[in-house]
Protein backbone atom coordinates (compact mmCIF):
# COMPACT_ATOMS: atom_id res chain seq x y z
CA UNK A 1 0.00 0.00 0.00
CA UNK A 2 1.67 3.40 -1.46
CA UNK A 3 1.62 5.94 1.82
CA UNK A 4 -0.02 9.47 0.83
CA UNK A 5 2.37 12.37 1.56
CA UNK A 6 -0.03 15.69 1.71
CA UNK A 7 2.73 17.69 0.46
CA UNK A 8 1.05 21.41 0.86
CA UNK A 9 -0.27 20.63 4.47
CA UNK A 10 3.43 19.69 5.44
CA UNK A 11 5.30 22.37 3.33
CA UNK A 12 2.43 25.10 2.43
CA UNK A 13 2.15 26.53 -0.89
CA UNK A 14 5.85 26.92 -1.67
CA UNK A 15 8.73 24.37 -2.23
CA UNK A 16 11.42 26.75 -2.06
CA UNK A 17 15.13 24.81 -1.46
CA UNK A 18 16.95 21.71 -1.83
CA UNK A 19 17.12 20.97 1.88
CA UNK A 20 13.20 20.64 2.07
CA UNK A 21 13.66 18.06 -0.69
CA UNK A 22 16.66 16.56 1.32
CA UNK A 23 14.99 15.83 5.06
CA UNK A 24 12.10 14.70 3.00
CA UNK A 25 13.76 12.24 1.59
CA UNK A 26 15.57 11.24 4.34
CA UNK A 27 12.17 10.83 6.67
CA UNK A 28 10.95 8.18 3.86
CA UNK A 29 11.39 4.29 4.46
CA UNK A 30 13.44 2.41 1.53
CA UNK A 31 11.05 -0.04 2.05
CA UNK A 32 7.81 1.65 1.89
CA UNK A 33 6.30 3.28 -1.39
CA UNK A 34 4.97 7.07 -1.26
CA UNK A 35 2.78 9.32 -3.69
CA UNK A 36 3.79 12.54 -2.79
CA UNK A 37 0.60 14.80 -3.51
CA UNK A 38 1.22 18.33 -4.90
CA UNK A 39 -2.12 19.29 -4.89
CA UNK A 40 -1.83 23.23 -4.10
CA UNK A 41 1.69 23.31 -4.05
CA UNK A 42 1.66 26.51 -6.37
CA UNK A 43 5.58 27.13 -6.66
CA UNK A 44 8.71 25.12 -6.48
CA UNK A 45 12.42 26.77 -7.13
CA UNK A 46 14.68 24.75 -9.41
CA UNK A 47 16.83 23.81 -7.09
CA UNK A 48 13.46 22.23 -4.94
CA UNK A 49 12.51 20.41 -8.14
CA UNK A 50 16.00 18.83 -8.72
CA UNK A 51 16.08 17.25 -5.39
CA UNK A 52 12.55 16.17 -6.02
CA UNK A 53 14.01 14.97 -9.49
CA UNK A 54 16.22 12.74 -7.52
CA UNK A 55 13.81 11.34 -5.22
CA UNK A 56 11.33 10.02 -7.82
CA UNK A 57 14.41 8.71 -9.43
CA UNK A 58 16.02 7.54 -6.65
CA UNK A 59 16.30 4.30 -4.33
CA UNK A 60 13.18 5.06 -2.85
CA UNK A 61 9.79 4.26 -4.45
CA UNK A 62 8.10 7.82 -4.83
CA UNK A 63 5.75 9.38 -7.24
CA UNK A 64 4.27 12.72 -7.72
CA UNK A 65 0.64 13.28 -8.08
CA UNK A 66 -1.65 15.93 -8.57
CA UNK A 67 0.98 18.56 -9.96
CA UNK A 68 -0.34 21.97 -10.21
CA UNK A 69 0.95 23.46 -13.78
CA UNK A 70 4.09 25.40 -12.72
CA UNK A 71 5.18 22.60 -10.64
CA UNK A 72 4.63 20.15 -13.91
CA UNK A 73 7.28 22.32 -15.99
CA UNK A 74 9.88 23.18 -13.33
CA UNK A 75 9.92 19.65 -13.29
CA UNK A 76 9.77 19.19 -16.79
CA UNK A 77 12.48 21.24 -16.92
CA UNK A 78 14.59 19.54 -14.73
CA UNK A 79 14.10 16.35 -16.39
CA UNK A 80 15.09 17.63 -19.98
CA UNK A 81 18.37 19.61 -18.17
CA UNK A 82 19.18 15.92 -17.44
CA UNK A 83 19.44 14.91 -20.51
CA UNK A 84 20.26 18.10 -22.37
CA UNK A 85 24.07 18.91 -23.70
CA UNK A 86 25.41 21.57 -21.02
CA UNK A 87 26.48 23.69 -23.85
CA UNK A 88 25.36 27.42 -24.09
CA UNK A 89 25.85 30.36 -26.01
CA UNK A 90 24.01 33.43 -26.19
CA UNK A 91 22.73 32.80 -29.36
CA UNK A 92 20.77 29.68 -28.00
CA UNK A 93 18.11 30.77 -25.81
CA UNK A 94 16.93 34.34 -25.21
CA UNK A 95 17.52 35.97 -21.65
CA UNK A 96 14.16 37.39 -20.55
CA UNK A 97 14.15 39.49 -17.67
CA UNK A 98 12.03 38.62 -14.57
CA UNK A 99 11.89 41.20 -11.59
CA UNK A 100 8.87 39.46 -10.16
CA UNK A 101 7.72 35.79 -8.85
CA UNK A 102 4.80 36.68 -10.73
CA UNK A 103 6.35 37.41 -13.87
CA UNK A 104 8.32 34.24 -14.06
CA UNK A 105 5.18 32.25 -13.41
CA UNK A 106 3.81 34.03 -16.63
CA UNK A 107 6.88 32.81 -18.61
CA UNK A 108 6.56 29.75 -17.47
CA UNK A 109 2.71 29.35 -17.79
CA UNK A 110 2.20 31.07 -20.75
CA UNK A 111 2.31 28.35 -23.19
CA UNK A 112 5.46 29.21 -24.87
CA UNK A 113 8.12 26.99 -25.77
CA UNK A 114 11.09 28.03 -25.47
CA UNK A 115 13.21 26.44 -28.64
Amino acid sequence: MKQIINMQEKYGRELHTRQMMERLAASLNTEDDYLLDMRGIEQISRSAADELYNLTHGSKRVEVINMEPFVEKMLSAVTLGRFLPHRRTSADLPIIECKTIVQVTLQLTSGVSVQ
